[in-house]
């Protein structure tokens, strides 16, 4: 009992501290990033790498304070247009993706809701120029989509889920996305596969239960693009490619 209460007060505390890295940030971003990248608009994707980067390494130290473990093997090369499909088992995801994109950080898509509530994260997207859609806005979604996979050149990054997983198990694809965005631009495709954030996949799960973060995160690729008429098929095959390597992670850290 004392020590979930110990765990649990350390959690709290690495909560506040995220919450302050965060505000901090918030500042930086108005003061210093904001007019940066309004006078070296040819510096704008390298200074919102640089700064998410150092965003995302904060926070994570500080959940490591709080007793998370997180821990990342490979690298996503951005200098070019690809495709990245991550499973998607908590909020930590975003910071991971920010890690592993070299040089860049790439666009990833995001839900409307996610930018109105954290609006650390929103003035990121808009500066990255991040598709925002609306899942039940099919249509829209859809075509902000095929827009992005079509601008793109320093990769996209895409939770073919939908949703974070109670579990941690890899979920349905919908596919229809990535599907749409293989069609109009073929890039190379990599795979990013995590493991041990589901403990903590909503906010409020992180207050008392940061301790309970046991993560990696892997990366597997890259994968030439289809052709066209394959292109329904090979998306399955990534999903059976993330899933079995799930399966092969848990199954070496003996969480099977």
């Amino acid at each position: 009992m004392m020590g979930r209460v110990v765990a649990g007060t350390r959690s709290a505390a690495a909560v506040s501290a995220v919450i302050v890295w965060i505000w901090l940030g918030g500042i930086y971003q108005r003061l210093v990033l904001w007019p940066a990248v309004t006078l070296l608009p040819r510096r704008r994707r390298a200074l919102v790498s640089a700064h998410m980067r150092v965003m995302s390494r904060g926070i994570l130290a500080l959940l490591a304070l709080g007793g998370a473990r997180a821990v990342r093997a490979g690298r996503v090369p951005t200098d070019e247009p690809v495709l990245v499909l991550m499973n998607h088992q908590s909020l930590v995801d975003i910071l991971t993706l920010s890690l592993l994109g070299r040089p860049y950080v790439p666009w990833f898509v995001s839900r409307r809701r996610y930018g109105r509530f954290v609006p650390t994260i929103a003035f990121c997207q808009r500066l990255l120029g991040c598709p925002i859609i609306e899942p039940a806005e099919r249509r829209a979604a859809l075509a902000t989509l095929a827009d992005a996979a079509r601008r793109q050149d320093h990769g996209i990054a895409i939770f073919p889920e939908g949703h974070r997983t109670r579990d941690g198990e890899i979920g349905p694809f919908h596919s229809a996305g990535v599907q749409l965005m293989l069609r109009e631009r073929p890039v190379p495709v990599w795979l990013v596969v995590s493991d041990g954030f589901w403990t903590c996949r909503r906010l409020v799960d992180f207050v008392f239960n940061i301790d309970k973060i046991d993560g990696r995160t892997e990366v597997l690729g890259p994968f030439p693009p289809p052709e066209r008429d394959r292109i329904a098929a090979f998306v399955d095959e990534m999903r059976e490619k993330m899933v079995s390597h799930l399966h092969a992670m848990r199954g070496r850290d003996g969480r099977l």
